[in-house]
């Protein structure tokens, strides 16, 4: 099973998944089985770096919320961007330990 449709299949049992960048904690644990087990197992840096991309798309989607809305107050702008730089702090800092050495991790910027 590829880990995309693992994580669908943990999100459907009613499973949450998270991250600090290196660990994974699947909660309520208790309802895992042993396929579910070693598929997460074998799938562990894949799903890091899903979860790590979701949470970089969410504060890109934050700093535009805040851009379009003409409602938003200085310090919540300036709380959602910090928080969305935060984010992309953390993911870039956890990037060397899921991608295999001599891989290329694209940041998004140009040269």
């Amino acid at each position: 099973m590829p880990a995309f449709a693992l994580y669908l299949a943990l999100h459907h049992a009613g499973l949450t998944l998270e991250t600090d960048g290196h660990k994974l904690t699947v909660t309520p644990a208790n309802r895992l089985n042993d396929e579910l087990r070693a598929g997460i197992r074998q799938h562990k840096p894949a799903l890091i770096e899903l979860l790590q991309s979701a949470h970089h798309t969410t504060g890109r989607l934050l700093d535009w919320v805040v851009d379009l809305d003409p409602s938003t107050t200085a310090a919540t702008a300036i709380q959602f961007r910090s928080a969305s730089l935060n984010l992309d702090a953390k993911v870039n800092a956890s990037k060397d330990s899921i991608v295999p050495p001599g891989t290329h991790v694209s940041t998004g910027n140009t040269p």
